[in-house]
């Protein structure tokens, strides 16, 4: 029995190798596939770039970006060794990006000319130039972008620090890993999804801030008249959340058992309701028109939201993960 299974054996090896070998090579093609399409150039499409400069990365441990009438998209990725800085749009006239690298491996990078006056057109506020920034893939001590007037976007960032002070535009982060992020506005639009932040600090004065599917361990915000909404799984950690007079949605899929909620408007109105046991049942018995007051657990998770001419609305919601 022995030898004739030695027999069959001998017989089918190639056949056995050839499958072995086939499935080897197909897990790699399956994973360089997905690296491909999903971590390539931080997940942002090629262009053409009208100007591109390569600085080596191996020194640099924070970047600090200066701009004004253009869109900045910060990536990182697995696929990039050097920094890769690159100028496209309609809005290009011969523009270049400076950049100083000290001691301490702190990297400035600026337009040399902005396109508020270097526009071909003349027009002094259209975002027609992007300025594209491409790192490698690891943590960063610090990257920090500022301008009175820029879209600033961030891809796939990962770093101890992430500041971000823009007075009138926009400010996109998608898929950071940060240990603290400070984000400053007048009136920008603020976007944060499926990013990983431990402390979050967000001042928008007049703007409108959106959250979708964060892992949040502390977060404060503070806003005059831009309204929130901000949409998680659950509310785990911290959350201190306050406006003068704008609206502040908060949307959950899950209520945590181990949860304190502390809500309060002086001359707006709380509406909360849940699907969800033990919630169903207990907010509507502690909710007022001014106030919310409950805690389930210990507590140990906080809601503490505060308005003074502000509704806030606290439920239930769905969203693709």
């Amino acid at each position: 029995m022995r030898l004739r299974t030695l027999r069959i054996w001998k017989r089918l090896k190639p056949l056995w190798l050839l499958l072995i070998g086939w499935t080897i090579c197909s897990g790699v093609i399956l994973f360089l596939l997905g690296y491909s399409l999903f971590d390539v150039r931080g997940g942002l499409p090629k262009v053409e770039a009208a100007s591109s400069q390569t600085i080596e990365a191996s020194d640099v441990k924070a970047i600090e970006i200066y701009a004004e009438g253009a869109t900045v998209e910060v990536a990182s990725s697995y696929d990039i060794r050097k920094i890769k800085v690159q100028l496209y749009g309609p809005g290009y006239v011969n523009q270049r990006a400076t950049w100083q690298l000290d001691d301490d491996g702190r990297l400035t990078l600026r337009l040399d000319r902005y396109p508020i006056t270097a526009n071909a057109y003349g027009s002094r506020y259209e975002d027609e130039l992007t300025m594209r920034i491409l790192m490698p893939k690891r943590s960063y001590d610090e990257i920090a972008i500022s301008g009175d007037r820029m879209n600033a976007a961030f891809y796939q960032c990962k770093g101890k620090q992430l500041s971000a002070d823009v007075a009138y535009g926009s400010i996109y982060v998608y898929k950071a890993d940060l240990q603290k992020a400070d984000l400053f506005s007048n009136t920008s639009d603020i976007d944060i999804q499926r990013s990983r932040i431990h402390y979050l600090n967000i001042e928008n004065q007049a703007g409108d801030t959106t959250l979708l599917d964060n892992t949040l361990r502390y977060w404060s915000y503070t806003s005059k008249s831009g309204d929130l909404d901000a949409l998680a799984g659950k509310i785990n950690g911290i959350w201190e959340l306050s406006s003068q007079r704008g609206d502040i949605h908060i949307g959950t899929k899950k209520w945590h058992t181990n949860l304190l909620l502390d809500l309060h408007t002086d001359a707006g109105t709380i509406t909360a309701s849940s699907k969800k046991k033990p919630w169903k049942e207990t907010i509507p018995d502690a909710l007022t028109q001014h106030d919310l007051l409950l805690l389930e657990g210990r507590g140990e998770n906080m809601l503490l939201v505060e308005t003074q001419e502000g509704n806030i609305v606290l439920d239930t919601v769905k969203f693709t993960e």
